[in-house]
Parts: structure tokens; sequence; C-alpha cells
């Protein structure tokens, strides 16, 4: 069957047959993905599908009962979230993405504690060149910082490891709906044309699917359809019954 690996370069993550959930409760049962090089892969489907727990599972903080995850090619099955981001796995959470007390500049370090200082400061100018609007709000309290602008040193936080794998929890719960495009747009795509393998996870469905590459229908915490993000969003089944809605032209 074909998979994620046909839209981009190599495999950089690959979860199989994984199992997952919280105390002897399982929440997603069997999944397979895969996630490569160069490539925007989408999660979506209905609330309470397992969305959030897969990428839990995979990020090691909630509790794994069977299959693999693999990072290039290497097990980090049920390994801790410290150990995947020296790995080269790059996580930027629904909530609690940022440190609203310090400064964008803070908060770029706190994302390079493991690093020497050198490496961080290169990795901050990295940022800088990705994001060029943060130079001017280095020294800015985050706290006092729009939703978009939040969401970047969010973003900049886990590039500071430069890693090759990036994933994104819901990235625009919560921002105005003006925002939305661009917060997927100039990130998660963003991110994966500059080589990134990306796995995203997203509610409002039909916008993260108009710029991924690859898709992946959950429902009740199994995968429902593996497929093509365009096939995905021009099937009106796959709208009624797993996206809330019929699919727009």
């Amino acid at each position: 069957m074909a998979d994620a690996s046909e839209s981009g370069g190599k495999t950089a993550l690959e979860v199989e047959g994984l199992t997952a959930g919280y105390g002897d409760i399982e929440i997603v049962h069997g999944i397979d993905l895969s996630v490569s090089e160069g490539s925007l892969v989408s999660v979506v489907g209905p609330n309470g599908a397992g969305k959030s727990t897969l990428l839990k599972a995979i990020l090691g903080l909630v509790k794994v009962f069977d299959g693999s995850i693999r990072l290039d090619g290497h097990d980090v099955t049920r390994f801790p979230l410290e150990q995947l981001v020296r790995r080269g796995i790059g996580y930027v959470p629904q909530v609690d993405d940022v440190f609203e007390t310090l400064r964008v500049h803070e908060n770029l370090e706190m994302g390079g504690y493991l690093l020497d200082k050198p490496t961080r400061a290169r990795r901050i100018e990295e940022v800088l060149e990705f994001f060029p609007v943060l130079a001017e709000h280095m020294r800015r309290y985050v706290g006092t910082m729009s939703g978009g602008e939040r969401k970047m040193v969010a973003v900049g936080r886990a590039l500071m490891t430069s890693p090759r794998v990036v994933i994104f929890d819901e990235p625009t719960a919560g921002l105005a709906p003006t925002l939305v495009q661009s917060v997927l747009e100039d990130q998660a795509r963003a991110l994966a044309d500059r080589g990134k393998a990306v796995l995203l996870v997203e509610q409002r469905a039909h916008a993260a699917l108009q710029l991924s590459d690859w898709a992946y229908v959950l429902v009740q915490g199994r995968v429902a359809r593996s497929a093509r993000a365009a096939d995905v969003l021009s099937d009106p089944e796959m709208g009624e019954v797993f996206l809330g809605g019929a699919v727009k032209s």
C-alpha cells in the first residue's frame, strides 16, 4: 500500500503497530504511520479520535502497549522526550509552548539549553533567519505578544536543537481565524519545504490538508484512511464522516 514516504525523501519517522493509552485503557490501536524528509504529514479526524494520544505516544508521554517507533531507522519506542530531542525530534505542544514571563531571546536560549554557548548562538541566528520578524522583538516579554508571534517563538524554541523531525500538536488552537492559514503555511509547510519531516495534528482539517502532502484519518483510535492529502480533501465521504462537514471545493 502507498504511504507517506512517497511524498518526500528518506523516511525519518516510522510508527508500526502502535497501541497506546493511559493506565490500562487503550486509546489508539495498531497505528502505522511514516513521515519522510521534506514532507508535511497531517493527522486529522473527529474530536476524541486519539490524535493527541498518538503524538504523546510517539513522544514518550503516554503508555505504549505494543508496536514500535523508529527515528532514522533506530528504535526509540518508549524513549523519554528529552532523549528524543537529543536524537532529532522537535516538539511544539498545543499548550505551555512558551515561557510567558521570559523574553524572546530567553525562550530561545531555553530551547537550546543542551547546547554549548557558541552552538546556541549560531542556532539563534538560524531561527532568526527563518523568522526574521523575531529579530525586532528579542528583548520583548513573550506574554505581551500576539498569538501568532508567540507561536513563532514556540517553533523557534523547537528549532534550536536543529531537529530533523518537527511535531506540531494543534498549532492553531486558540488563534484567531485570520491567523490559521499563515501559521500553518509559514511554519509547518515552510519547515517541510526546507527539508524537515513534519508531523502535524490539527483540528482544522481542511486548512491542514490544503498544505499537506499526506494524511492519516483517525477514527476511534484507528487509521480509517491513509492517502495523499489532496485525495482526502476531494473525497466527500471523508468530509462528511471524518472531518465534520462537506469538503470545500
